[in-house]
């Protein structure tokens, strides 16, 4: 019987992408607009004051310890680990429980280490505030430290669902973080003033793993106090532990190179990168990473079964959803990114000026939208080959490349030089890891996907032509060539992706 269910996803993988990676799209769609309000709130409560630099500066630091050594990379081994075990209900809960216990162990160690020293690691973080500032920064980042752990114990919660298909859940709790922190802030504000914001925090992310448990149970996922260090599970992720903490660091270690160059610009350069970068990472977000997140969980199970053909086709449809998704977006940003920015941010200190220096950066950013997002998802293919060297060794290249070429480039383009030095990089990464994969596995696009690609391609230069004459025809306007701009996109991409979405039917 299940076999007979998974037949049509087999025949028709991108359906199966859509179906699934939906539920995360629109998930994000609430949670953006939430984290936005969540900083209005923080901004209407607390202003810009030395109250808040502290709260962001010891905020910030527990987040990049879990995010680069704990999180990041946890999906990126134990999604390909656990898969292997997915039919024996005891088996799994085993090394489910086995991985729980490490992180907590681990993760408490560190954090005692954190609270011994917590004096030491402020003045490392934030060696210009005064003695004051430093003694609020402290107690808030002793109140934020058991993030570290909680976030790591819910990654590897996110795991063990992601590997039995199931993505709601783990979406959902940013939601649930994001309404945590709120209710805290408004609530307790008055009584603990900034603390509030800390409490939101690390309570809210308490939450985060409470709310997985229902759906745990459901899938028959137990946890025990056993630690099997001997577990063959075990052996594996230390194994592909290494490469996939460095594989997962490339991003953020680029953004931090990339800031560190731009800091030689004139004042205002490296805002600009900031503001132009949570605009394009947007669309990413709601198209992409639904997309490489439900093909993980995919290719994970396919490799471990030997179904190669079915590996290839899923490949296939998550390269055709990333292109027919992104490259609107990317004509869009390129053609109205200016609108866009002068929308968001143009008012009060945040002048003209500022604007036409972000749209600068943004559209470096935006040409090599489709190729960050393809770079990550390659990624993403090899971990589920349980290959995580060769994405590390093409992204540590990668990081002595993005700074050779921005440091280069900034010099006659300034911002744009080092957004578009992003852009070169992630066609890069994407190149070299499609050149490896084909040598090794024999895989290339099948001709109905390059198709669909250069389909979308040429509406892109359609759209953007219709964009460009529109912009001509209202000068002078804001938001209403902004809102014909989004129409014609939707219009155009509709027509593309009703075309396509009926083969795919025809197909099943």
């Amino acid at each position: 019987m299940e076999q007979k269910a998974s037949e049509p996803s087999r025949r028709n993988p991108a359906l199966d992408i859509i179906r699934k990676g939906s539920v995360i799209t629109i998930i994000t769609l609430v949670s953006r607009p939430l984290g936005y309000i969540r900083e209005a709130i923080q901004a209407y409560l607390f202003g810009a004051t030395l109250l808040v630099d502290a709260f962001i500066v010891a905020f910030n630091f527990p987040e990049l310890i879990q995010t680069l050594f704990f999180s990041g990379a946890t999906s990126a081994f134990l999604i390909p680990v656990c898969t292997k075990y997915l039919h024996d209900r005891e088996e799994y809960s085993r090394i489910y429980s086995t991985f729980i216990n490490i992180s907590v162990v681990l993760t408490l160690f560190v954090s005692l280490l954190f609270f011994l020293f917590s004096g030491t690691v402020v003045r490392m973080i934030a060696p210009g505030f005064t003695e004051e500032a430093r003694a609020v920064t402290n107690n808030l980042f002793l109140i934020m430290i058991p993030v570290i752990a909680f976030h790591t114990v819910l990654s590897v919660m996110k795991a063990f669902l992601n590997a039995k298909e199931h993505f709601a859940a783990p979406e959902l709790s940013g939601i649930l973080w994001n309404l945590f922190f709120i209710a805290s802030a408004v609530l307790l504000a008055k009584k603990l003033g900034i603390y509030s914001l800390a409490i939101g925090v690390s309570v809210g992310s308490l939450l985060q793993i409470v709310m997985q448990y229902p759906y745990l149970r459901k899938f028959g996922i137990r946890y025990h106090f056993s630690l099997d260090l001997g577990h063959p599970a075990v052996t594996t992720a230390k194994r592909l532990f290494t490469g996939a903490l460095i594989a997962t660091s490339i991003v953020p270690i680029n953004s931090f190179v990339g800031r560190i160059i731009a800091s030689y610009l004139p004042h205002g350069e490296v805002a600009s990168l900031s503001y132009a970068f949570r605009i394009f990472i947007l669309p990413f977000s709601l198209f992409a990473v639904p997309v490489y997140t439900v093909m993980f969980s995919k290719l994970s199970k396919l490799f471990h079964d030997n179904d190669m053909g079915d590996f290839r086709a899923h490949i296939d449809s998550s390269v055709v959803l990333i292109c027919v998704t992104l490259i609107p977006a990317t004509m869009l940003l390129c053609a109205t990114g200016d609108l866009c920015v002068k929308i968001l941010y143009e008012r009060g200190a945040f002048t003209a000026t500022d604007t036409a220096m972000t749209n600068r950066a943004l559209f470096g950013y935006s040409v090599g939208l489709v190729f960050y997002a393809l770079s990550i998802s390659f990624v993403r293919i090899f971990n589920a080959m349980h290959d995580m060297k060769t994405p590390a060794i093409i992204g540590i290249t990668s990081i002595a490349l993005n700074a050779i070429i921005a440091s280069v480039l900034m010099v006659p383009f300034k911002n744009l030089g080092i957004s578009l030095a992003t852009s070169i990089v992630s066609l890069y990464n994407f190149l070299f890891l499609y050149i490896i994969l084909r040598h090794r596995t024999g895989y290339r696009l099948a001709r109905p996907a390059v198709r669909d690609i250069i389909k979308s391609l040429l509406a892109g230069i359609l759209l953007t032509f219709l964009i460009v004459l529109t912009r001509r025809l209202l000068p002078g306007s804001l938001l209403f060539p902004l809102i014909i701009s989004a129409l014609l996109t939707i219009a155009v991409y509709g027509i593309v992706f009703k075309n396509y979405y009926r083969r795919l039917l025809r197909r099943r």
